[in-house]
This record gives C-alpha cells, sequence and structure tokens, in this order.
C-alpha cells in the first residue's frame, strides 16, 4: 500500500468580472461595487455646464427632470440665445401676422415672458454670450432695459440684441412703432465690463454719457438699421480703445461720417443713404468696404497699410475717382459700377494697381466692347493673380466683336479667372480666348448663374433663375470654351 497524496488545496475562489467572490455575492455589495453606467453625470459640474450651453435654453432645461444630480445645472449657463426657435414659438399657419397687430402683440408678450422666465432662474455671474433676437419696439424698453442691464451686470462678453422687423421670413410693419433706445447708461463706470462683441439692429443710440468705460474692451462693434448721429457715433468710437471692426449698415442718420481710430483694422459702410462724406483716419486699417451711392465724398486722411478695397455703387452718377486712393500695400480690390462709362475711368488711376494680387468687376449691365478695359487694367496690374467679372448682360446670340486688346501682353501671373452670372456674351468669350494662355493659369470657373447684386461679405442669387438663358450659356461653354481649354487648366462650368 502506497503512501497517500497529501490533499489538493483549496481552489480560490471564482471572481467575477466586478471582483466580488460568488460565495460572497449579495444583492449590495453588487450594488454598492457595481459600476456607475451613467459616466456623464459623474463629470464635473463645469463640463457639464459647458456641455448645456451648446444646446438651446429649452433643450438645457429639460435636463432638469434627468435626475438630482442635473436638477438646475441649466441655470448657471454662460451661452444664452434666446430667439423664437428657443422657446419652440412658431406663428400660427394661415395666419395675417403682416396685417394683424393684436396676433404681433401677443407674440411679443408670450416671449418678453418666456425671456423673463429665463433670466429670474438664472444664476451664473458670468456669461460669455447674451443674444435676443425678436421684433420689439420702444413699447417694451422697460423689459428690454432689465435684459441689457443683466448682459451688463453679468460681464457678457457678446452682447446681440437684433430687435429685427423679419419675422419668420415675413416683413413686419414696424415704422410707425418708436424705436428702443439703447440704455448706454448701463456701462458707464462699468470697470469689471470684458464686453467684446455688440451686434445691436432696428434700435436707436442717443445720449452718450461721459466715462463710458464699459465699452474700453470693444473688439468688434455692428450696427444694423440703427438710428445713430454723426456725433453720437464719433464719441462711441472714441471710448472703445480696443476696437478693430466696425460694421455700420442703412444707419440713416449718418452724414459726415468720421473714422479716427488707432487699432481700427476693418471698416465697412454699407447702404447708409444719407451719407454725404467719410472722413478716414486709421493707421492700421487693413480693409475697407462701401456700398451705396456714388455720391459719397471719401477722403483717406491716413490709411498706409491698406491691403483690400471693396466699392460697390448702386446708382447712376459720376465715379467718384478719389474712393481708390493711393495705397501702397494694396492687394485686393473690388468695384462694382452702374454703367460702362464709369468702367472706363478707373484707367485714369493705372498707376495704384501695380501691387494688386486680386481684382473682382461688377458691371450692372452687359460689358460689349468695354471688356478690352479689363485686359487694360490686368496690363497695369500685372502681379494680378486672381480675376472675378460679374456680368449683368441679357441672352444674345454670339458674333464676332472688334475688340482691341493690348498688345504683346500676357498676363504671367494670373493663376484663378472665375466669370459669374455668364449669359454666352460674346466679349465674355473673346476675353477667355484673350487670357486662356496665361502661362501660370490654373483654374478657370465660369458659373451661369446671375447674381441680383454683388454685396460686401455676401452674393445673393437671384430667387428666379433664367432656365433658358443659363442652358443656353452651358451650350456655348461646352462648344467654344471648353475644346481650347489647355489640360493643365482645371475648368469647372456651374
Amino acid at each position: 500500500m502506497g503512501p497517500t497524496s497529501p490533499p489538493a488545496p483549496p481552489s480560490p475562489p471564482e471572481y467575477t468580472d466586478d471582483c466580488i467572490p460568488l460565495e460572497k455575492r449579495t444583492w449590495r455589495n453588487v450594488k454598492k461595487h457595481a459600476p456607475n453606467p451613467d459616466r456623464i453625470s459623474a463629470l464635473p459640474d463645469d463640463i457639464l455646464i459647458k456641455i448645456l450651453s451648446l444646446v438651446t435654453v429649452k433643450e438645457a432645461a429639460m435636463t432638469d427632470v434627468l435626475s438630482p444630480r442635473w436638477r438646475h445645472l441649466w441655470e448657471n449657463v454662460d451661452h444664452l440665445t434666446l430667439h423664437m426657435d428657443t422657446f419652440g414659438m412658431q406663428v400660427p399657419a394661415n395666419s395675417d401676422y403682416r396685417g394683424n397687430p393684436d396676433l404681433r402683440n401677443s407674440e411679443a408678450t408670450n416671449f418678453v415672458n418666456k425671456v423673463n422666465g429665463v433670466l429670474r432662474h438664472h444664476k451664473c455671474n458670468r456669461i460669455k454670450k447674451f443674444e435676443v433676437k425678436f421684433p420689439l419696439s420702444s413699447v417694451h424698453s422697460s423689459e428690454i432695459d432689465r435684459w441689457v442691464a443683466f448682459a451688463a451686470a453679468s460681464s457678457s462678453e457678446m452682447l446681440n440684441l437684433v430687435l429685427s422687423d423679419y419675422l419668420c421670413g415675413v416683413r413686419v410693419p414696424t415704422k410707425r412703432a418708436e424705436r428702443y433706445n439703447f440704455p448706454l447708461k448701463h456701462y458707464v463706470d462699468l470697470r469689471c465690463c470684458q464686453l467684446r462683441y455688440m451686434f445691436l439692429s432696428t434700435c436707436s443710440l442717443e445720449a452718450v454719457l461721459a466715462n463710458l468705460i464699459g465699452f474700453s474692451y470693444l473688439f468688434s462693434l455692428q450696427l444694423d438699421y440703427v438710428q445713430v448721429v454723426d456725433e453720437v457715433l464719433q464719441s462711441i468710437i472714441s471710448s472703445c480703445r480696443a476696437l478693430h471692426h466696425l460694421y455700420l449698415r442703412r444707419c440713416d442718420k449718418l452724414i459726415n461720417l468720421r473714422t479716427s481710430h488707432a487699432e481700427l483694422v476693418t471698416l465697412e459702410v454699407s447702404n447708409c443713404w444719407k451719407l454725404f462724406s467719410i472722413s478716414i483716419h486709421a493707421e492700421k486699417l487693413k480693409c475697407f468696404s462701401y456700398m451705396g451711392t456714388e455720391f459719397v465724398n471719401i477722403e483717406y486722411e491716413c490709411a498706409p497699410v491698406l491691403c483690400e478695397l471693396n466699392a460697390l455703387f448702386r446708382l447712376h452718377c459720376e465715379f467718384p475717382l478719389d474712393c481708390i486712393g493711393a495705397f501702397p500695400e494694396l492687394k485686393t480690390l473690388r468695384l462694382q459700377f452702374t454703367s460702362r462709362l464709369r468702367l472706363s475711368h478707373i484707367l485714369h488711376l493705372s498707376r495704384r494697381f501695380t501691387g494688386l494680387k486680386e481684382i473682382m468687376l461688377c458691371l450692372l449691365t452687359s460689358w460689349k466692347k468695354s471688356i478690352r478695359l479689363v485686359a487694360y487694367l490686368l496690363k497695369a496690374a500685372h502681379l494680378v493673380e486672381r480675376l472675378e467679372l460679374e456680368a449683368h448682360g441679357n441672352l444674345r446670340p454670339l458674333k464676332k466683336l472688334k475688340i482691341r486688346w493690348p498688345k504683346n501682353f500676357t498676363p504671367t501671373r494670373l493663376r484663378t479667372i472665375r466669370i459669374g452670372g455668364f449669359s454666352g456674351e460674346s466679349e465674355m468669350v473673346q476675353l477667355v480666348f484673350f487670357l486662356l494662355w496665361s502661362p501660370m493659369l490654373k483654374t478657370l470657373l465660369i458659373d451661369t448663374h446671375r447674381r441680383n447684386c454683388l454685396s460686401i461679405g455676401t452674393r445673393m442669387r437671384e430667387e428666379s433663375e433664367d432656365a433658358a438663358r443659363c442652358n443656353y450659356a452651358r451650350e456655348v461653354v461646352s462648344t467654344q470654351l471648353a475644346p481650347t481649354v489647355p489640360s493643365t487648366v482645371k475648368f469647372t462650368i456651374m
């Protein structure tokens, strides 16, 4: 009888994924040691609040019912964007919103009450963005004053107050209603204010008080449909010591605009119809854009580093040559003309274009033989790399035009050509033939879609597109131009 083998050691207890022995598993300790499946709720408050700031206030408020962890978190969001969509408001279908003042007043009262409710619950001491967008007037001045005071007290970095008279794409007749007067008093002696961006629309700026310290850090100011006179605007600009970007659109009370600022980089003046003169003294100004009548007198007192100039004229009168100053750093030039005669005037300024890299020309009529001026302009601006033309001609059959092109000239730096609103005009076809063999040409784009107007920043297409004209233009491009385009050029038809 052999020796007995020693007893086998006890097997180790079985462990599950949560490291609890099976013999000790109970309902309580399994629940205690189980990993938390809601990892989002375990995040710190500041991260959750940042997430809630990315959605609408209505969506953020809905998280209040998820669990006690989420309760009241939405009241600390630092982005408040308050529109109709924010509250799920919609104009009733088939309603006469335009001609029903009772409906408009009811919707306005409903919106004001909802905004007031949000601000009553809000607890964040500092917000980054406060935006209200709804057609309101001076009738609601007391409520809007409280909203502006809230934004100022919360050290909002961005304030957008858009009291526009457009609602769901419907023009609301509010001309009889007095515009809301923005209370600048909330930004007087406000040393803790960090306001950086301000956008005001459809309101008025009247009295400017001393010590407007709340605008000291303002970086960008945009005024649309704002009633403000010259003296008030100049006083506001002088208070904005850090102002880099100024946009003035449809400010109809401006007559003599003087912008003197040491830090200004961008200035846009658009459709201020009563404007008579613009005086610019800005050592750091790089981009100036003007759109409106040709009656305006533009004086450049000091703009030594201007590199982009946009002058878009919309009414018939003499072309003001003074709008194109002598700028040694000018690289981009965009011009819009109302007639071919005005286009010819720019050749008198050819010496000012020697440093240009980009040219965009829009003529609100057909080009015809004036197209040759484009070639002469390129000859004067021999460094141009990009050329854009906007056409507004009508559908005409092709015919040979006797165009006198500059002799012994080929644009050696031209890399990109874009022609918009092409209708199959003979002059455009001949211009492309003339420029097609530029040695550096890489891109040729022909766009048959017509633009209703070349505007600053955006370009709107016409609502009703002439299908017959576009089809004819594409056929001309395919049969006349496409076979002659070199293989090294990227050719696109739109």
